[in-house]
């Protein structure tokens, strides 16, 4: 498009929209001239039945009164309907934000956008590839995405430069990785003077096949880090935990973190507080981890923000609370954190932290479900449609939902936690049958933790006759795809003989699998089969090593089968018997089942 037809399409009542939307917004001095201006009736943005929203409707609710923010709705439709792209991106931002009194609907946001792009609004058109980039509002598509991106940078847009520069340098919505286009939309970013783009491009050759490209990168990058800069900081943390270009220093790379926090980087909190959960560089400690998710979090990162509130739901590092979770995943999903919306579905759903409310539930579950990857969300629109709870009964809605959730990768983990919530009542009513059928959707398919909840379900006896040798069927199926607890589980009904003949010498390698993956009680119970020499050859060394080990999370009190253990043993059998127990410990660290990440 030239650029007199660009000016003739965007031009014509822009200047309306100066002179009567912006006065409006800050008093009623224009408002009879906008009482006068004859409004056409605006044409009708696509929306489907499944939005719940009708345009039509939402122009009564502004239409109906006089206030100013009513009245300036009502110029930006206008000049929006007579091809301004500026007042079409505002209306696109409106609804895909949900400011002042406008319902947030992707779809409706997505065609306002789409009439700004049209005209060759470079912002309309970035906004346009973040829509096909992400699948809001319209299929995911990421070959549009780059076209809209490119169709803005080629105006010399440094958002979409960038995006360009970060879909081929970081390999990201299955793009694949070239590191010169990214080298060269960073560059041509930072011809125009973006400080962003020239650190990116750092970032860029630090991460490419050059050496010395690679070193010139991280030259940049320390001056930037050196001059107190947040990200650059960060990233050296990350070079140093990673060992590339540099050394392997975890002290270092905690180092680099901790500076970058204190220049306000909410990602390098973040990154600090994973290093405390999984223990890497410091010693394993929840409520650390907790802390250092919490300042990202304050500081609007939306990642911690949603790991928050599943902190809070579970309990893990912090004390259990509802009404918190709801909080953190309320900031989640007012930052577009689709997983977020899942979360407050199942909280309204239940009625827990929030005043229950199935039509709320069935929203966020909406809201969830219209973006990529949420077949859980998708799963449970299915199951509500079903049902009628919280919306009308409507088996064909109820379908489309299925087939959309089960079309995505994640579906067999959604099945499972269907069944987890029929088997907790958290969510939905408790029904240990349903739970049980749930749960065999997905281990018929070999999801290992589905697998797990069946055989639990058998050995327990919960909702059916207990069962043993159905039990170890599916506990045995799980333990083959290499799960700890499973193959711990399997290791004991084997030496019990329970649901398969008994067996020392079997069980014992598969406690020993399992205790070398960090799984407590089979470091435990492997101690016991050396103290006893049960299917392993006796040794007092190997038995106080591993039953230390397996007790570390339990060392208030000395249990009386190690003071004994201590006590027939020699000094030099005792003390190679500490040692082994010490590296033991930072050999096999525990298994931790912390929340969703």
């Amino acid at each position: 498009m030239s650029l007199t037809s660009q000016l003739a399409c965007s031009m014509p009542y822009y200047v309306a929209m100066r002179h009567i939307f912006f006065p409006l917004i800050s008093g009623t001095l224009l408002m009879l001239t906008a009482c006068s201006l004859p409004l056409a009736p605006p044409r009708t943005p696509p929306t489907s039945e499944s939005d719940n929203i009708k345009y039509s409707d939402q122009q009564e609710v502004y239409c109906g009164g006089q206030t100013p923010a009513q009245l300036a709705f009502d110029a930006l439709v206008y000049c929006a309907n007579q091809g301004d792209p500026v007042a079409s991106a505002r209306l696109g931002e409106m609804y895909l934000n949900g400011e002042g009194n406008v319902l947030r609907n992707s779809k409706v946001a997505f065609y306002w956008f789409s009439k700004g792009a049209e005209c060759g609004l470079p912002y309309a058109e970035v906004q346009m590839g973040h829509f096909y980039r992400d699948g809001i509002g319209v299929e995911k598509d990421i070959r549009l995405a780059i076209c809209w991106y490119e169709k803005a940078a080629h105006q010399c847009d440094i958002t979409a430069m960038l995006a360009l520069g970060d879909l081929y340098g970081r390999g990201w919505h299955g793009v694949k990785i070239n590191r010169e286009k990214a080298y060269y939309w960073y560059s041509y970013a930072a011809s125009l003077g973006s400080y962003e783009a020239e650190y990116r491009k750092a970032w860029s050759l630090v991460r490419g096949k050059s050496r010395h490209r690679a070193e010139q990168g991280l030259a940049t990058l320390t001056a930037a880090a050196e001059q107190g800069n947040a990200e650059a900081l960060s990233d050296l943390g990350d070079l140093y935990a990673e060992g590339r270009l540099v050394r392997k220093d975890l002290k270092l790379s905690r180092a680099y973190y901790l500076s970058a926090v204190e220049q306000g980087s909410s990602e390098a909190a973040f990154k600090l507080g994973m290093l405390s959960e999984a223990g890497e560089g410091v010693p394993r400690n929840r409520e650390e981890a907790a802390r250092w998710f919490m300042i990202a979090g304050e500081r609007d990162y939306a990642p911690a923000q949603l790991l928050l509130g599943n902190l809070y739901r579970d309990g893990w590092g912090v004390e259990k609370n509802y009404q918190q979770a709801a909080f953190w995943y309320t900031k989640a999903a007012d930052q577009g954190i689709a997983s977020a919306e899942s979360e407050l579905g199942d909280l309204y759903h239940s009625g827990s932290g929030v005043t229950r409310n199935l039509q709320e539930a069935a929203r966020h579950y909406q809201l969830a479900a219209e973006h990529p990857g949420q077949p859980y969300a998708q799963l449970m629109l299915s199951i509500l449609y079903q049902e009628g709870r919280g919306v009308s009964a409507d088996m064909v809605k109820s379908m489309q939902w299925y087939k959309a959730a089960s079309k995505q990768s994640g579906f067999l983990m959604a099945e499972f936690r269907v069944g987890r919530r029929y088997a907790t009542g958290f969510g939905l009513p408790k029904d240990l049958k349903e739970a049980h059928r749930w749960y065999s959707f997905a281990a018929n398919q070999g999801f290992v933790l589905a697998e797990i909840e069946l055989a639990e379900m058998y050995y327990f006896g919960r909702g059916m006759e207990q069962d043993f040798e159905e039990a170890y069927r599916w506990y045995h199926k799980a333990a083959k795809q290499g799960h700890a607890y499973a193959q711990y589980m399997v290791g004991l009904m084997t030496l019990e003989g329970n649901g398969v003949p008994q067996n020392a010498t079997k069980a014992s390698i598969w406690i020993r699998n399992a205790a070398y993956q960090g799984a407590r009680q089979a470091q435990y119970q492997l101690g016991l089969l050396y103290l006893n020499g049960d299917g392993i050859n006796q040794s007092d060394i190997h038995a106080y090593a591993w039953l230390k080990t397996g007790l570390m999370e339990q060392m208030d009190q000395t249990p009386d089968v190690l003071k004994s253990l201590i006590d027939r043993m020699t000094p030099q059998s005792r003390m190679r018997a500490v040692a082994l127990g010490e590296q033991y410990t930072h050999r096999y660290p525990a298994v931790v089942h912390s929340p969703q990440f």
